[in-house]
């Protein structure tokens, strides 16, 4: 391979994903000052719009899958970076990174979400058009996201744990008035798989709405790509089924 070839591949490697139609990369800022992107496609058809949240380390893009299958639906979405992740690396104009975060700067993350929220609420999106969709310690943020209001229309819980990095997911409990869930876990991934359990079941015991379904090997959005999975139908018609 010559120079110019392997220089063309990084090139190609290190290049965002390209938008699709009617999706935008925007911007929005916390309350406490840290500037979030994002990716945003409003609903076609006055459905729901999912706030996807990503996992520890990741990135916005893990949702791109996922939102295939949302656009197709007629539901819309804002996958952002949460703060110290992807293209959200600054707070009142300083650098933030993950890798540094304290158990307490995790808590924070919640507002992210909040964020997010309040972004839609600026699109003419209300809060009952909201589904809050968090994978792995998103999954955990959204629940608090959610109890700390207004509540949304539903939560999506991919792989969400008892504890990651301090956010304990259980404490937040019930999350709002009302509030459905859709918790999904693969049974090998042992620790999200009995969290999910316990959480499910503590759901059932509050009288919330529950949708718990066991999903193929992986974890958080990894479960919705797998190969043969039925998940994303099975998510998606829980949505549908939320009005």
């Amino acid at each position: 391979m010559t120079t110019r070839a392997v220089l063309c591949l990084a090139l190609a490697l290190c290049a965002p994903p390209a938008l699709r139609a009617g999706e935008t990369t925007v911007g929005f800022k916390t309350a406490d000052g840290c500037a979030l992107e994002a990716f945003y496609l409003a609903p076609s058809s006055g459905g729901y719009v999912f706030v996807n949240s990503h996992g520890l380390g990741s990135d916005r893009n893990e949702w791109r899958t996922f939102e295939t299958a949302l656009e197709k639906a007629g539901f819309g979405y804002l996958s952002f970076d949460f703060r110290g992740h992807g293209g959200s690396l600054k707070c009142c104009g300083r650098g933030i990174d993950y890798r540094n975060f304290t158990r307490a700067d995790w808590q924070l993350l919640s507002r992210d979400i909040k964020a997010a929220v309040g972004f839609l609420k600026s699109k003419k999106v209300s809060r009952r058009s909201v589904v809050l969709c968090g994978a792995s310690i998103g999954a955990n943020l959204s629940v608090k996201a959610a109890s700390e209001g207004p509540a949304p229309a539903g939560l999506v819980l991919l792989s969400p744990g008892l504890d990651y990095a301090g956010v304990k997911s259980a404490d937040f409990f019930p999350a709002g008035p009302g509030l459905r869930f859709f918790i999904a876990a693969a049974p090998d991934d042992v620790y999200a798989w009995q969290s999910s359990l316990y959480l499910a079941g503590l759901a059932k015991n509050r009288k919330i709405g529950v949708s718990f379904k066991a999903g193929p090997s992986g974890h958080g959005v990894k479960m919705l790509a797998a190969p043969g999975s039925s998940l994303i139908a099975e998510l998606l018609g829980w949505a549908k089924s939320l009005k």
